[in-house]
């Protein structure tokens, strides 16, 4: 691990040691607060490739605390989550057969077109609901600079997630909905993952089938 990696690690730790020590002291005092320190844990995986969904979260504690705090207490966990997609998605780019990947001619088109606005790019993705993942590769394998890529992803996320937490509050959306809401963005791309997977083996099989029925032909 490089030097400055080093430093972006040692924040990382500052920070969680500062969050876990923050949230003794809330839970001891504050414990009408603790709610925060558990959004603040959250945020870090759902914001990166680990497939948690933020938006009922920030939906959730957005109704309990209101937009401004909990849009604060995501800011640092998102700049965490940035620095931890670098970290562990860098090495796969560079020392594993994915790095074989940028010969492609799907990636040099997509590259080509990131590359005329990567910081719009990313901006735009942390903001709007489209699908973030393939914007955090693209920055990643193009070796995009990782503090341009933290401030584009916060900014995106800001106005996303007071938007989200000011719904929260002024709707009032009831737990069991927000539960559903949950459930369904983890479900539902876990069935399109699964259904996409077996119709892949079932054309698999299909093209080795007729490879089959194609030899026995040529035999008789």
């Amino acid at each position: 691990m490089n030097f400055r990696f080093t430093i972006k690690w040692n924040f990382v730790i500052f920070s969680l040691l500062v969050a876990t020590l923050a949230g003794v002291v809330v839970y001891n005092l504050f414990p009408d607060y603790v709610g925060l320190v558990s959004l603040f844990f959250y945020i870090i995986p759902s914001n990166s490739f680990i497939p948690f969904p933020h938006e009922p979260a920030i939906i959730y504690y957005g109704k309990m605390y209101g937009p401004t705090i909990t849009t604060l207490t995501a800011i640092i966990p998102t700049i965490i989550a940035c620095i931890i997609d670098y970290a562990v998605l860098t090495p796969v780019f560079t020392r594993t057969r994915l790095r074989t990947m940028k010969e492609s001619g799907i990636y040099k088109k997509l590259i080509n077109y990131y590359d005329k606005a990567p910081f719009l790019t990313n901006f735009f993705a942390a903001l709007s609901p489209v699908p973030f993942s393939p914007v955090r590769i693209l920055s990643v394998a193009s070796a995009y600079p990782l503090w341009k890529y933290s401030c584009s992803v916060v900014l995106g996320r800001i106005p996303r997630y007071y938007f989200l937490a000011f719904s929260g509050t002024l709707l009032n959306i009831p737990n069991w909905v927000i539960l559903i809401f949950f459930v369904s963005l983890i479900t539902i791309p876990l069935y399109q993952r699964l259904r996409m997977r077996k119709k892949t083996e079932y054309l698999s099989e299909g093209d080795g089938m007729a490879g089959q029925t194609s030899i026995q032909v040529t035999e008789e």
